[in-house]
């Protein structure tokens, strides 16, 4: 019985066995009977793309997700119909054919979804009005550099960056948008705040706010637009960990070569000679006795500098090889209710002058907690300490703020390079050698202002915070309320020791030339004792904001209203202490030495601003938009006491059609995704005026006598001016975005007009009656334009390279910026060629060049400046025709020394893991000045336009096309040593100096590869990348050999950028 209840038993499980085998059968035969489907799924720009989702479509079950790599697998047989779907993306489907492997490209969801980023909020493209251009952080960091705002150049329309410097911790670039006096507001995550610190790799995205329409709730401090920067924050998902190092070199990317020994030798006696001959000590050439002998020349190429001569290039010996390195670690990551991104950064740069360094640590957390259904907190801080550390002596330029003996611009390192005589050695008699001018005011020795003039030492600390909180009213859907809270702190400490050296020079004198003469330290050291000084800086803001917000759509209605108002309070301090006769260099203590005059000094400011913001947008189907935005300023810098004078009202209205959703434009649609008309108008203000202005000033003056006692003096500076108020620019836009060709075209367009007024002027005041003077106070007077287009095209594509998709895109802008005096306080009577009105805000006066005499006959015939001139030197025109050169024949002259015309072209490529990046800047119709200033309009000259300055060395391209009696066909003035009167000067400010600085420039280049993800799974990586870039690879331009055209003004001398090459690696675990 058992048995068979066994046997039964095991019957009932052989049926049920076989009904389930016979039920998975068929379920798997159909799916044995259809394809294997596999592929790549990449955007536009083809890269692939991890986490789109693959599914059968109409088939429950069947689906996939792509890896990290893009690659998906999936069965589907031939008829099925894949669906590919990823947020921020158009959905596509495609028919499964016969083959086995489908590559399928997403397409941005072109414009409808991407989110940029404005002012106290954010946006979708799509419904922009206003006139903002934006950038991903990805682009960015396609770039070897430390800092936002060198990256930027190049890449946006309407943004003009200007790079004057490459000494480390200083080789920020100056951003200007639409050709704007004013410089650019930066705000970051929400508040102002520098961004010269922020690390690239934390960069999000920014967005560029070019018209009132779109910067016109910032009010204050908007008129030259607004750059916004949105550094990342966490998503969710499981923790990945980044890390990108890169190290490389960095040298001068271009910089004059200058006459070595025997050049020295030879153009020196050459200049002498001619000095000699227009004088009255030499009648003939024949008669001349050269200052540099033959045997001085073969000694400085003997090789043994021991005789007192040698061949040094002493700008080679400044300017040598500096290194890179920088590396960034993250870390992000979250739950569908917290995201976090942390990151921490170190960058150290070596420059190529020694004891140049600067290093930055970054520390960077960004939390976003949802608290609840209707709660949310953004919370978001950062660190950044700095070091810097250089020479007791400034890299070039003037003294930007030493403590201790009071440096001057003219013994920069810079300066004291190019002043340095390349047949003196190195040392004599275990001293630096040295330079001395023909005034005999000092020594330059540059190797001995690097190596032995002391130190700069600077520690710097920032520290930012912010915190917001949201809440989501669920009694009103679309309503939200935000308060935000930041706290800013700022603080440097500095310390200079000056240490007082000597060097050996050698004597020019005739009766004792080839002597060295030993000489003190050039600087004001007091009796060659050891200085200090110490200082110290702090700054503070305190920001807070409250906001409400409703966002609902009705139907084809949709609304967006905004109420805000802001409140910051800015506070700074300074001071600083100085001390002379340190007994010991190794213990710089300000207590161990003595006090010198005045040993102490210091000053604080606060400053206190309040805004009151809305913003009201309307759009009807998408296809019509308007927004009405403005703040209500106040600033404390203009009288309280007067109406209308310390608040501002800063309106501006915008509207834009998308006429491609138009019913008539329906047969446009199979190549025209989307054509939007936009125009916009509206007023920024900047209270940017010296404080107090509204009050009258005083100081304190010397000691007076009254009734035998002896007094401290009152007396005015300035007469108060109650009705001052601020100067305004009202912004007109009008422009186009369009899209062909599912997206595989994108066009931006626009045309402005910025009208500013109220600028302040400089105006004679009432006579003081205490002292009866004369004194300026301000009105609000001048006007000017700026006016002009811009415009960006983006194409992108992608076709098969021996089997393999080859992704191409391609970017050019060009930015149009003019500007024109409209109002300005011309003298009375002002010859016309002489006023300021209709000329260009970057024009110049001075006088207009003529070519160079090459004929007696034609000296004879001419108007002079002063005394009779020379052949060779600069003849000047004479605009009233009077038959003298002289104050009334300067003009208006030159052009902007920044570009009208900015370019810039990116270009893109990948292929097989490899990738390319390239970016082209350009600028064209701007001046660069081999002159000091102009605005002196006597003794000018830089050792760009006189040979000799001053005893310098000379750039080798002005000594062989100067003219001279073997070259009286040279294109610049005749050779001399600088002694000349104002009568033969040509360093007058005039046309002759002034070159066009039209340049090409291959700005950045970067080469990469990844490796493909089966190679690093092994090793539990997601993604790694090696990598080679560059900056600043090469210039065109037509300026004399080695000057850059972004230098500046180059009488003091200056840090040249920095070409630069770079090795990284980017891992993503």
């Amino acid at each position: 019985m058992k048995d068979f209840k066994k046997l039964q038993l095991t019957s009932q499980a052989v049926r049920h066995f076989s009904l389930t085998v016979i039920a998975l059968v068929a379920f798997v035969l159909p799916i044995e009977a259809q394809n294997v489907i596999r592929g790549i799924i990449r955007d536009a720009t083809g890269e692939p793309l991890p986490g789109v989702s693959v599914v059968v479509k109409g088939r429950t079950g069947i689906g996939t997700v792509s890896n990290a790599d893009g690659i998906y697998t999936i069965p589907a047989g031939s008829g099925d119909v894949l669906r590919f779907s990823y947020v921020g993306m158009k959905a596509r489907e495609v028919k499964v054919g016969k083959q086995s492997v489908l590559d399928v490209e997403l397409i941005d969801d072109n414009l409808l979804n991407d989110v940029v980023v404005i002012g106290y909020g954010k946006a979708r493209k799509q419904s922009l009005t206003g006139a903002v251009s934006a950038i991903d952080g990805a682009e960015l960091v396609k770039a070897p550099s430390t800092n936002i705002s060198t990256l930027l150049g190049g890449r946006l329309a309407g943004l003009t960056s200007v790079q004057t410097s490459g000494e480390p911790g200083k080789d920020f670039a100056s951003l200007r948008i639409r050709g704007s006096q004013y410089g650019a507001l930066y705000v970051v995550d929400g508040i102002p705040r520098s961004i010269n610190d922020i690390d690239p790799n934390d960069v999000a995205s920014v967005s560029v706010l070019k018209d009132a329409a779109s910067a016109a709730v910032y009010g204050l401090n908007a008129a030259g637009g607004v750059v916004i920067v949105t550094t990342k924050r966490g998503n969710e998902g499981k923790p990945r960990i980044s890390y990108d190092g890169q190290y490389g070199i960095s040298v001068n990317a271009n910089f004059p070569q200058f006459m070595n020994g025997p050049e020295f030798a030879h153009f020196y006696n050459m200049a002498d000679m001619m000095d000699k001959l227009t004088g009255t000590t030499l009648k003939s050439r024949e008669d001349y006795k050269p200052i540099f002998s033959r045997e001085n020349v073969e000694a400085m190429l003997n090789g043994d500098p021991s005789d007192g001569w040698d061949n040094v290039d002493y700008i080679g010996k400044v300017f040598g090889t500096g290194t890179n390195m920088k590396h960034n670690v993250t870390l992000q990551g979250g739950t569908p209710d917290t995201h976090y991104y942390l990151a921490g950064g170190f960058m150290n740069q070596k420059g190529n002058i020694s004891n140049f360094d600067f290093r930055r640590y970054n520390m960077r957390i960004n939390l976003d907690s949802k608290l609840g259904r209707d709660w949310k907190v953004i919370f978001g801080a950062v660190g950044s300490v700095g070091r810097r550390s250089t020479p007791a002596y400034n890299s070039g330029g003037a003294d930007d703020g030493s403590e201790g003996s009071g440096e001057v611009g003219w013994l920069s390192i810079g300066h004291q390079a190019i002043m340095m005589h390349p047949y003196l050695p190195e040392t004599y008699k275990g001293l630096y050698t040295a330079t001395i001018p023909n005034n005999a005011s000092a020594s330059y020795s540059p190797l001995a202002a690097i190596h032995n003039s002391g130190y700069k030492k600077t520690r710097s600390l920032d520290l930012n915070t912010n915190l917001s909180i949201e809440y989501a009213a669920p009694w009103l859907p679309g309503l939200t309320f935000k308060a935000t809270g930041s706290y800013d702190y700022e603080t440097s400490h500095n310390k200079n020791l000056d240490t007082p050296y000597k060097t050996y020079s050698m004597s020019r004198a005739v009766d004792n030339f080839g002597a060295f003469v030993l000489n003190d330290d050039p600087r004001d050291v007091s009796a060659n004792m050891n200085h200090v000084g110490e200082g110290q800086y702090n700054n503070e803001q305190l920001m807070g904001q409250l906001g409400i917000e409703y966002v609902r759509g009705f139907g084809n209605h949709h609304v967006d209203g905004m109420l805000l108002v802001e409140g910051r309070d800015i506070k700074s301090n300074s001071f600083g202490a100085y001390a002379y006769h340190i007994p010991f260099v190794e213990l710089p203590e300000l207590s161990l030495g003595d006090a010198i005059p005045n040993p102490i000094s210091g000053y604080s400011t606060h400053n206190r601003m309040a805004g009151y913001v809305f913003r009201f947008k309307y759009d009807y189907a998408n296809k019509y938009l308007a927004e009405f935005s403005g703040r209500y300023d106040g600033s404390y810098n203009f009288n309280g006491n007067v109406s209308s004078k310390r608040w501002g009202f800063f309106p501006s209205f915008s509207a834009a059609w998308r006429i491609s959703s138009e019913p008539f434009m329906a047969s446009t649609h199979s190549w025209l995704n989307d054509l939007k008309l936009r125009g916009s108008i509206g007023l920024v203000g900047n209270d940017g005026v010296p404080a107090y202005s509204f009050l009258s000033t005083y100081s304190f003056g010397n000691n007076r006598i009254f009734n035998g006692a002896a007094y401290r003096s009152l007396y005015t500076t300035s007469i108060a001016n109650p009705n001052l108020t601020w100067s305004k620019t009202r912004t007109q836009n009008i422009g186009f975005n369009a899209t062909l060709w599912d997206a595989l075209l994108d066009i931006e367009f626009d045309w402005f007009y910025n009208l500013n007024y109220d600028l302040l002027s400089s105006n004679g005041g009432d006579k003081a009656p205490s002292m009866g003077g004369y004194y300026p106070t301000y009105v609000n007077n001048n006007r000017y334009c700026n006016y002009g287009m811009e415009w960006q095209i983006t194409h992108r594509n992608h076709f098969n390279l021996m089997g393999k998709p080859f992704n191409y895109n391609i970017g050019i802008n060009m930015t149009l910026a003019k500007s024109k005096w409209l109002r300005y306080p011309d003298a009375p009577n002002t010859m016309e060629w002489r006023k300021v009105v209709g000329t260009s805000v970057d024009a110049y006066n001075a006088w207009v060049a003529d070519g160079l005499f090459r004929s007696e006959e034609e000296i004879t015939n001419s108007a002079w400046y002063g005394t009779r001139p020379n052949l060779g030197d600069i003849k000047y025109k004479d605009l009233n025709g009077d038959g003298v050169i002289s104050e009334q024949d300067k003009s208006r002259i030159g052009r902007s020394n920044r570009p009208e015309v900015m370019m810039g072209l990116n270009l893109g490529a990948s292929w097989n893991g490899f990738d390319l990046a390239m970016l082209f800047s350009a600028g064209f119709k701007f001046d660069v000045s081999l002159l000091g200033t102009y605005y002196n309009g006597y003794d000018d000259n830089t050792v760009w336009s006189q040979t000799f300055k001053e005893g310098a060395n000379s750039p080798l391209w002005l000594v062989q096309n100067s003219y001279s009696i073997d070259n009286p066909s040279g294109q610049y003035p005749r050779l001399t040593l600088g002694n000349l009167s104002h009568g033969g000067d040509n360093g007058l400010a005039s046309t002759f100096w002034m070159k066009k600085g039209d340049y090409v420039r291959l700005k950045d280049f970067q080469l990469g590869y990844t490796f493909p993800a089966l190679w690093t799974k092994a090793l539990h990586i997601q993604k790694l990348r090696i990598y080679v870039e560059g900056s600043n690879i090469f210039t065109l331009d037509n300026l004399p050999k080695g000057i850059d055209p972004e230098s500046p003004r180059v009488n003091n001398g200056y840090y040249p950028q920095q070409r630069t090459f770079l090795g990284g690696m980017n891992i993503t675990f």
